[in-house]
C-alpha cells in the first residue's frame, strides 16, 4: 500500500487488519465553539514500513493505493500510538461509495479515473 499525503508525502505501508472496528474521536471548531463527536466504523488498518508512520495529521483524505496502483480507500485518521507503530486507519472505497449512493439516492456509482 502507498499514499501521497500533504503532511508526510509518499509513504509505504502494509495491510495490518481488514474491516477492523474503530472508534475515532473528532474535535472540530464550530460556530458554537469546540465540538467533539465519535465516529464508529469499519476501517482498513495500515502499518507504516521500516519504523515510519504511514499517515499523520494533515494526511486525511489522501488516496491509498495497492501495489497495482488500484485505489483501495482514503486516509481517515492516524492511530494515537508511538511513531514506531505507524498505524493509520483507512476508509475502504466500498464504504465511501455506499455513503455517496445513500446521500445522492443513486442506485449505482461509477467512478472513472484518468492518469495524465
Amino acid at each position: 500500500m502507498f499514499k501521497i499525503g500533504r503532511s508526510t508525502g509518499h509513504t509505504v505501508g502494509q495491510l495490518h487488519d481488514i474491516h477492523a472496528s474503530v472508534t475515532i474521536n473528532y474535535n472540530i471548531d464550530g460556530p458554537d465553539g469546540k465540538q467533539s463527536f465519535l465516529l464508529k466504523s469499519k476501517a482498513l488498518v495500515i502499518r507504516g514500513t521500516t519504523h515510519k508512520i504511514f499517515a499523520s495529521c494533515g494526511d486525511s483524505g489522501a488516496l491509498v493505493l495497492n501495489g497495482h496502483a488500484e485505489a483501495v480507500g482514503m486516509v481517515t485518521a492516524e492511530a494515537d500510538l508511538s511513531v514506531a507503530d505507524g498505524v493509520a486507519y483507512v476508509s475502504p472505497f466500498t464504504s465511501i461509495l455506499d455513503s455517496i449512493k445513500d446521500i445522492l439516492g443513486c442506485q449505482s456509482t461509477m467512478v472513472k479515473v484518468e492518469v495524465l
